[in-house]
């Protein structure tokens, strides 16, 4: 039998937690945006071509910050002239999170900069869900748990669910931790929805969200090193030159366990390894790398 101290002590624990989810700020969601432009003119059609094509072309070089954010500008432009277009919208949202997490999270000079620019990414997604499906708008715009609505979608959101949860998480880290708590259930419910769509997706995506997500989570709200720790080497396997998966196990595993040598072999993995060899990330596996070296020149201050 359990005695009344663990008792106790398991309450208390419990109602900390449920306390804390209480407290996480809330965000306005982009749910109830109108995702009909009706037909579009000929000129405004040009223009939605034109911005489209400019956004494919910055993107193409986006290892540079000023073709990043011209990617970004032009994608808004496509998707504020035509809202409609559910697949631009999700290009958005992965574009904005690209040029934050490359360009912006060094700057901590701005870090509200950094933090609304994720929030932007966020509702980028949300708005690409509302026009991929209407039946899901509906449900999110009459209050329905996006645990639930998500019964509508299927592999085709996974772009736009995969980069609203990246974009939200990061958000809510730089919100609080309360805030993080708080969203703790609705991202697992749309990741594992994402897991069994389109566990490929990005570089094995989903696996790599949940191996931060079960490193992230304290024990009392789900997380689990074991599970982190499968996710991880599930996406290094099938990727195992897609640097952001090392570089993210480094900084929530091998910190979390105080795993020094793991924490190096990740991280020099990355700093001695060639960009070049998935092509496809070249500019995102550039950005790691810079990423790598600041963990490596910190690194008697992380351990």
């Amino acid at each position: 039998m359990m005695s009344s101290f663990k008792i106790g002590h398991w309450v208390a624990l419990v109602c900390v937690a449920a306390l804390v989810a209480s407290c996480g700020s809330t965000r306005e969601t982009a749910w109830d945006t109108t995702s009909d432009a009706g037909q579009l003119d000929d000129a405004t059609e040009k223009k939605v071509v034109a911005a489209l094509e400019a956004a494919s072309a910055a993107w193409a070089n986006r290892g540079d910050k000023t073709q990043a954010k011209a990617a970004v500008d032009a994608w808004t432009t496509a998707t504020d002239l035509d809202p409609s277009n559910g697949d631009a919208l999700a290009d958005l949202s992965h574009a904005i999170y690209y040029y934050a997490d490359c360009f912006l999270r060094p700057d901590e000079d701005n870090p509200e900069l950094y933090k609304n620019t994720h929030e932007t990414g966020t509702q980028a997604a949300e708005r690409a869900l509302a026009a991929l499906s209407p039946a899901f708008a509906d449900k999110m715009a009459s209050g329905e748990r996006i645990e639930d609505a998500i019964s509508v979608l299927n592999a085709k959101a996974v772009p736009a669910l995969y980069w609203r949860s990246s974009n939200l998480g990061r958000w809510a880290i730089l919100e609080s931790f309360a805030t993080l708590l708080s969203y703790k259930d609705e991202i697992r419910s749309i990741m594992e929805f994402c897991l069994d769509e389109d566990p490929l997706y990005f570089y094995q995506g989903p696996d790599r969200y949940f191996g931060i997500f079960y490193a992230k989570a304290p024990g009392f709200a789900g997380g689990d090193m074991k599970k982190s720790a499968a996710h991880f080497n599930t996406a290094i396997d099938a990727h195992p030159n897609y640097f952001a998966t090392r570089i993210l196990m480094a900084e929530e595993w091998a910190v979390k366990e105080d795993n020094r040598p793991l924490f190096e072999e990740l991280v020099n993995y990355v700093i001695n390894g060639d960009p070049n060899t998935v092509p496809s990330a070249l500019p995102e596996n550039q950005c790691e790398q810079r990423k790598a070296a600041k963990l490596m020149a910190d690194i008697d201050d992380t351990f």
